[in-house]
């Protein structure tokens, strides 16, 4: 595995993540201007772009993130007030310099665009920042890295730091994110407990940080408390003392101050060991003397890490080489099974002990590929957050996103895939889901739409619901259209469930007006199949006046899949075994008190006949096997010919000839080449269902 081999590469995909922080906190920053943290956190973004940026001669993007910059470099110092139209802004300069980062040398950069966001945010400025030039514009920036470094960090709050509203722990974990830390706390300040203020700072913190980032980068962590605490930096060891030996003990405590000389010579006089003397002698604290020696032990430990390569450590590596590796994993499982079967059928015990050797390693790297692929949907359902705002402030409406479940995993290439889909799901509900304040207030409702966002694991599956607190979709409105579109017929009985569904007709759709989002419905065919290519589903439910809700049920991974293998006739079915709950003899069920139904379980269960279902020849006897699934505490008892075994493989998509074939979602390979068709249970049981329905 390797990452980029340009660092013009490698500075694009951090910016790009520097670009994400800058717009999470814009948007945080709508939502409670006064917060510090935030402010800081967008000033640094574009600090490091700016940085970062100078060292690759990116002139357009350095200039335009100066000015940028010394717009937050004035919110952060309390010189400008955050507003709307300042966020707003802001988002657009985030867009631009995205723009900049991307373009090729001097092609596809819209400069009059640059131009009017630059003078926009030059109004912001008093007349000497805004013609300041930005640092690396008129020479060429220093692009030689900094050598790694340790410095003793000393974060001394004074009292009032806690009645002011920071956080000391906070700023130590931003200072961690710095480099390698060594953070010893300090409590001898504090008093005795009829004399503490429970409000009042009484620790205090010495960091030990080795980094090659700036003494600028460090200071700018402090950089809101700066009046509230004493900060001070020294720098204790660099690369180029590597090869002395580090400070003895009591040069260590003088250097911070923590004995005078006399002490020092005096407790060496002694013979016994100088931290103990020192302490004996009252002339330091215990926990002062540990702190030194911690000192001592992590320095050393530094010199000794560099000197070997640091195998501990992470890297960056492209999605494009982790596709592959789950590609090669999935193959891999393949020809195990090709090796168990050819084992069996030839008897031969030496390799079918190998095989089951082999089974074990083949699931744990199975398993950690799959673990190497799967991200927190947060970054899926961040990028809505400016998407939910931009389209509400179009289209005079006050909606609030809520997210839920955030840190649920799921397979990058799933997250990629879902996106397009969640996105028109947002956009409808957004545009036709959520009413207008005014609307909402005739309603007796709040004025303020909520969207939420909730993710949950639910087995092999992850349930991604999209529920808006509007209007409810109008399922009378739903059934008329259909009929006058031939889809339902007029006189029919039909739940609302099925009534709801029509929306999935191909073009298909209720608002009486189009907009520049669409009308609810629009698309959701799109919606549907493409998640359907997933292996997954989507549902719909609906209250009139309260809101609509929108699930879909997703695979956590792609690659690989596990089921039990059924026969029918002479061929082999996969059932995804993350469905299944029991299997078993249909001879010995009770199946004859109502046609296509079976007791179980003290109710009774449709049956999915799969010879009836896939129009094979039908068999006498009752030498057969029901499977029971359940999706959405739903069940349906597939009928099979045999039960085989658990089976796991790569999933292989139809063509186009099977994309309308209802029940299947792909094929896999035998051990013996021999295909097997992935059973869509989901569907099966919806059918199964709906038919049931209707029949009762």
């Amino acid at each position: 595995m390797s990452v980029h081999t340009d660092p013009l590469e490698t500075f694009r995909d951090e910016a790009r993540e520097q670009l994400a922080i800058m717009e999470a906190s814009l948007l945080t920053l709508e939502e409670d201007p006064g917060d510090l943290e935030t402010i800081a956190a967008a000033f640094r973004a574009l600090h490091t772009i700016k940085g970062s940026g100078g060292m690759f001669d990116l002139r357009d993007l350095v200039s335009f993130a100066h000015v940028v910059e010394s717009v937050f470099a004035r919110l952060r110092d309390g010189e400008l007030q955050v507003t709307s139209e300042l966020i707003s802004l802001s988002l657009q300069a985030r867009d631009h310099i995205a723009i900049l980062l991307e373009a090729p040398g001097e092609e596809g950069i819209p400069r009059e665009e640059g131009r009017i966001l630059e003078e926009a945010f030059r109004r912001y400025l008093p007349d000497t920042d805004a013609n300041a030039e930005p640092p690396g514009t008129t020479e060429p920036a220093e692009s030689d890295p900094v050598a790694e470094r340790t410095w003793r960090v000393l974060f001394r709050p004074r009292p009032v730091l806690f009645r002011h509203g920071a956080n000391p722990l906070v700023l130590i974990k931003e200072l961690e994110e710095l480099g390698t830390t060594l953070v010893m706390g300090f409590c001898d300040q504090v008093p005795d407990l009829s004399s503490i203020d429970p409000a009042a700072c009484y620790f205090a913190w010495e960091i030990l940080l080795t980094t090659s980032a700036p003494e600028r980068s460090i200071r700018d962590v402090f950089m809101f408390v700066e009046e509230d605490a004493e900060i001070a930096l020294s720098v204790v060891d660099e690369v180029s003392d590597s090869d002395l030996p580090y400070k003895r003990l009591g040069e260590i405590l003088l250097e911070r101050g923590d004995i005078t000389a006399e002490a020092l010579d005096q407790a060496i006089n002694e013979r016994s060991f100088l931290g103990q003397a020192l302490v004996d002698r009252g002339f330091v604290s215990g926990e002062r003397v540990r702190a030194a020696l911690e000192e001592q032990r992590y320095v050393r430990t530094m010199r000794e890490s560099r000197q070997v390569a640091d195998t501990t450590s992470s890297i960056k590596v492209r999605t494009e080489k982790l596709d592959t590796l789950v590609n090669l994993v999935g193959e891999f499982v393949s020809m195990h099974a090709n090796l168990v079967f050819t084992a069996g059928t030839k008897q031969d015990r030496e390799f079918i002990g190998l095989g089951e050797q082999m089974d074990r390693l083949i699931r744990e790297l199975r398993d950690l590929s799959i673990e190497m692929h799967m991200v927190p949907v947060s970054g899926l359902f961040g990028g809505f957050r400016r998407l939910v705002r931009d389209l509400s402030a179009g289209l005079g409406k006050e909606v609030w996103l809520v997210t839920e479940g955030s840190d649920t995993e799921l397979d990058k290439n799933v997250i990629d895939l879902l996106k397009d889909p969640l996105m028109h799901i947002v956009r409808n509900s957004v545009d036709h889901g959520i009413e207008t304040p005014e609307a909402r207030s005739a309603a007796g409702k709040d004025p303020t739409g909520t969207l939420k966002l909730g993710a949950s694991y639910a087995g092999a599956h992850v349930v991604i619901r999209v529920t808006d607190d509007g209007a409810g979709m109008d399922a009378d409105r739903i059934r008329a259209k259909a009929v006058e579109r031939g889809i339902l017929e007029a006189d029919g009985t039909y739940s609302e469930q099925e009534i709801l569904e029509c929306i999935f007709a191909p073009g298909f759709s209720t608002a009486q007006q189009t907009t520049d989002v669409s009308g609810r419905g629009v698309g959701m065919d799109v919606v549907q199949r493409n998640i359907e290519q997933l292996g997954g589903s989507v549902r719909l439910s609906t209250r009139a006046g309260l809101g609509s809700e929108i699930t879909i049920r997703i695979p956590l991974t792609l690659a690989i899949v596990e089921g039990l293998l059924a026969r029918v006739g002479d061929n082999w079915y996969l059932i995804n075994l993350a469905y299944i709950d029991e299997c078993l003899d249909y001879g010995t069920l009770d199946h004859e008190n109502r046609r296509g139904f079976t007791s179980y379980r003290g109710g009774l269960v449709p049956l999915v006949d799969l010879r009836d279902y896939f129009g094979l020849e039908p068999v006498t006897g009752n030498q057969r096997h029901l499977v029971v699934v359940s999706v959405d505490e739903q069940r349906v008892g597939l009928v099979v010919d045999e039960i085989h075994d658990t089976y796991q493989s790569v999933i292989k998509t139809l063509g186009r000839v099977y994309e309308k074939v209802e029940g299947i979602s792909g094929a896999i390979m035998l051990g013996n080449g021999t295909p097997a068709l992935v059973l869509d249970v989901d569907r099966l049981v919806r059918l199964a269902v709906r038919e049931a329905t209707h029949e009762y």
